[in-house]
């Protein structure tokens, strides 16, 4: 996923966000409404990208059995043919994965049934996990919602209870729904790299401040395993009664997006790690 907006300074967006007239009236107001857009949208971005990142890691293990990997240490309990069963995927003190990130801390998964089955379900919690410094509690739940009416497999994620520390200290709390539909990759079960899916649904928490928010996926967004960012869709983001969106482009596989405030202006953005 795209791991978060690096955005504009609140002085520059709020001139993107209000007429100089505004500006006059409400100077005060304007500033703060853009500071918690930018903090809100960061936020969101990070836990997002984080969450994605948990499941890319679950879907590694499961896919290729363990793998052959030193680190993470993956064990099952009881094996890999009995339902329901457990995974723990180990990470110890810390290890150099894919992205070049370190992860540290574990990740257990219980798995109810062949993902390919209706109603099975795979839920993944988290002890003491880290990202890059950054710590993610919570749990996630992915649940077969059987097939669309193109035949494509369809998943209801949740994540319950997400919470995202910054190295800072500083806290965001996150969750989401949403319905995953699998476009690409079902016919390889054992390998998760041509998994594309498309994305539709809600998310939203409290940000750093302690405001809440709210996001809406408007266009699908689309998430292709073999890149790590979003390739393509749009969502809306609402904070203190003001909505942005975001538009991640046409397909491209890469680290820009569209941000488009609410008098139409636009403004390509970066996507980076920023703390």
């Amino acid at each position: 996923m795209k791991t978060i907006l690096k955005l504009m300074t609140p002085m520059m967006l709020w001139g993107f966000l209000f007429t100089s007239c505004e500006k006059e009236q409400n100077n005060q107001t304007s500033e703060e409404q853009a500071q918690q857009m930018i903090t809100a949208t960061e936020d969101h971005a990070t836990a997002d990208d984080l969450f994605q990142d948990v499941e890319d890691r679950v879907d590694e293990a499961i896919e290729t059995r363990g793998g052959n990997n030193d680190c993470p240490t993956v064990t099952v309990d009881p094996d890999w043919q009995t339902f329901p069963r457990t995974i723990t995927i180990d990470f110890g003190d810390g290890c150099v994965g894919p992205n070049g990130r370190i992860r540290k801390g574990k990740i257990m998964v219980d798995v109810t049934d062949n993902i390919l089955n209706p109603q099975a379900s795979r839920t993944a919690t988290l002890d003491d996990f880290y990202i890059d410094d950054v710590k993610i509690e919570g749990s996630r739940t992915w649940t077969n919602q059987g097939y669309d009416t193109d035949g494509n497999i369809t998943l209801l994620r949740t994540v319950r209870n997400g919470k995202i520390t910054y190295p800072n200290g500083e806290t965001a709390e996150w969750g989401s729904e949403v319905l995953l539909t699998q476009t690409a990759g079902g016919n390889t079960p054992l390998n998760f790299f041509d998994n594309v899916f498309e994305m539709t649904g809600t998310a939203g928490g409290v940000n750093r401040n302690g405001r809440a928010y709210e996001v809406i996926i408007e266009a699908p967004l689309v998430l292709d395993k073999i890149c790590p960012w979003l390739v393509s869709g749009i969502f809306t983001l609402t904070v203190d009664n003001v909505e942005v969106s975001v538009d991640y482009g046409e397909g491209n596989c890469d680290n820009k997006a569209v941000l488009t405030f609410p008098n139409g202006a636009e403004q390509e953005i970066v996507i980076g790690r920023w703390w």
